[in-house]
């Protein structure tokens, strides 16, 4: 995308993610309001050096709209000059360029995953205007072997899980000068696609990794075992696991959680989550009158730790950098293969390796379109209020998706030399 290297849109992308992080709503709206501000003056600077030339533009990253995507943003830009854009926008049917075309999503999305690595690995679904979504459980066997001539047995007992989309949404607000609008369709399609991508970046990167399942995905730091105490309606974070070396068996071991889906019993009585100590023998079977479910082995070639910035310059780094004997250094040395992903969002001293594809994220678009206009005060004479909304919701597939690890005494890398006397034999 044509401003993503742009050190100004960095700059006001960063100052958004800080203003999140207070909670302060005032913060959180100027934030926005620079924000937009700056992606807008950015899309114009581009196009008015471009002078119209459809060649430049599209060096410059403008995409070619389809007739379908050109006739949408005409109607946005008469209904964001008109005096009530609600009133001019309702009166239009659907298929008059109402409804945002999925094509601008879809290509907001492919640059999405294309520019981040966390993104780019996520099992997303879009779904559009759907409202909840059923996905397989992976940690329930849903067949298994019998005798040719005997009963088929199928155990489907909670082997689906039921996504709310619609639960979750993620908006963001901007104003535009009324002036702008007059630029045309590729003005708006290549702000708003910017506009999108950068909100939509800081929403789901930081649901992904740490949301709570409050009117938000459910990040993979959190714990999500079966019969976890939920508090009103968020979920606690996992235990961190203290890690002082990437040492071969140190790490294998750790990565060994990842490995098998998760384990928990029932009651065949009431269908009840009972814990294993009341429902598994000495070998970790079930007990009569208990059902075990999950358990099985996940296959995998490499895993993804997630950190901040910081914790990767002054933890990860230095426990997995070596000096080879080239006198050179090599970096990322882990004893299987790990990619690391500084990311925010993950709090200091900690990292969460994970298997990031077994991570679920379904996208939607709500039915009054992804760009709405506001009646609030933000309606100044010469600026018009753009509101961009989506939906969607995800969490992990089991709760052995991911473990959270303690790594604030992670220990430096080193070569030991073992000092070993052996007698000749003769």
């Amino acid at each position: 995308m044509f401003t993503q290297n742009n050190p100004i849109i960095k700059q006001a992308t960063e100052k958004l993610i800080e203003s999140l992080k207070t909670g302060d709503s005032a913060k959180v709206e100027q934030a926005y309001i620079d924000f937009g501000t700056t992606i807008a003056e950015s899309v114009k600077e581009s196009m008015v050096v471009a002078n119209g030339d459809s060649a430049i533009l599209a060096q410059r990253g403008h995409r070619q709209l389809t007739t379908q995507e050109k006739k949408y943003y005409e109607i946005q830009a008469k209904a964001g000059l008109s005096d009530n854009p609600k009133q001019y926008l309702a009166s239009l049917p659907d298929n008059e360029g109402k409804i945002m075309p999925t094509t601008i999503i879809e290509d907001v999305f492919k640059d999405l995953k294309t520019n981040n690595r966390l993104l780019d690995k996520i099992n997303f679904q879009t779904v559009e205007y759907l409202t909840r979504w059923i996905m397989n459980d992976n940690s329930v066997e849903t067949a298994k072997w019998g005798n040719i001539n005997g009963e088929i047995v199928k155990n489907v007992q909670a082997a689906f899980k039921v996504i709310e989309i619609a639960q979750c949404k993620l908006s963001a607000f901007t104003l535009i000068e009324k002036e702008m609008l007059k630029l045309g369709p590729i003005f708006l399609d290549s702000y708003i696609r910017q506009f999108l991508y950068e909100t939509i970046l800081v929403g789901l990167v930081t649901g992904i990794v740490s949301g709570t399942g409050k009117e938000s995905p459910i990040g993979l730091d959190r714990d999500i075992h079966k019969g976890v105490a939920v508090s009103d309606g968020a979920y606690p974070q996992k235990e961190a696991i203290a890690v002082n070396s990437f040492a071969p068996l140190e790490y294998g071991t750790l990565l060994a959680k990842l490995a098998v889906t998760e384990v928990y019993y029932t009651s065949d009585t009431d269908g009840s989550i009972v814990a294993a100590s009341t429902a598994a023998n000495a070998y970790g079977s079930a007990k009569a009158g208990y059902t075990k479910h999950g358990g099985r082995t996940r296959n995998f070639t490499e895993v993804t730790m997630l950190c901040n910035m910081v914790d990767y310059l002054t933890k990860i780094m230095p426990a997995t950098t070596v000096l080879n004997t080239a006198a050179t250094y090599t970096n990322n040395v882990f004893p299987f293969p790990t990619e690391v992903i500084p990311v925010s969002g993950v709090e200091q001293g900690k990292a969460i390796v994970c298997l990031p594809e077994e991570y679920f994220m379904g996208i939607g678009t709500p039915k009054e379109g992804v760009i709405t206009y506001s009646d609030d005060a933000f309606f100044l004479e010469d600026q018009r209020a753009f509101l961009a909304k989506l939906t969607g919701n995800g969490r992990p597939f089991d709760n052995t998706v991911a473990v959270l690890i303690d790594i604030s005494n992670l220990d430096p890398a080193y070569i030991t030399v073992l000092n070993k006397t052996e007698t000749p034999t003769v």
